[in-house]
């Protein structure tokens, strides 16, 4: 793993931009930016030491199984999980990603707990003239305490919201894939680690 800031009020815009290229815009579309990656980085992990960042490529069976749980291809080769620790423990984790809506991209974070339990979601960018009822808290709680074994078919365990049905859709594509992917790379990282000591 790799060390982002060792004080959390270091600006990341640069490392973030570099590591995913999240939050750029479609050709010709209107992105309305929410927040950052790194205002929202430094406000979740607020509290801890320092923020590191590891790649995680999943190799070709766990691309397949993850690919066969989530009925679609993974869109990345690589995906970048943001680590919080202190005092030599983990306090969370982070994954920025990107789910096409109806024609644009939604820009978005999960927040997980230690365990792997999903804490936060929020969208960091979102480029469609309608459907942004998915900011809005009530939807976006559905999420929370969800872990890679939950199910998140949208309309059946995440209620949609009225006006935003393909938006909801597209979060709850986009989330489950993150907590999917955390199961299958994050978790067996974590576990070695923790074994070594």
């Amino acid at each position: 793993m790799k060390t982002v800031f060792k004080s959390i009020f270091i600006k990341l815009s640069c490392v973030f931009a570099v590591l995913s290229g999240t939050g750029q815009p479609l050709p010709g579309a209107r992105a309305v930016e929410l927040s950052t990656p790194q205002a929202l980085l430094s406000e979740h992990f607020r509290r801890s030491e320092r923020v590191t960042y590891m790649k995680v490529k999943p190799d070709a069976s766990q691309r397949a199984q993850l690919e066969a749980r989530l009925g679609r291809p993974l869109p990345k080769p690589e995906y970048t999980f943001f680590v919080a620790t202190s005092h030599g423990r983990t306090d969370g984790y982070a994954l920025f990603d990107d789910q096409l809506g109806q024609h644009e991209l939604i820009s978005f974070a999960t927040f997980f707990d230690a365990d792997g339990a999903i804490t936060r979601v929020e969208v960091v960018a979102y480029r469609e003239p309608f459907g942004d009822g998915i900011r809005a808290e009530r939807f976006r709680k559905q999420f929370v305490g969800r872990t890679g074994a939950d199910k998140f078919r949208s309309g059946t365990d995440i209620d949609i919201i009225s006006g935003a049905t393909i938006s909801s859709r597209s979060m709850c594509v986009g989330v489950e894939r993150a907590a999917a992917l955390f199961d299958a790379t994050v978790r067996g990282r974590a576990s070695a680690a923790l074994a070594a000591r």
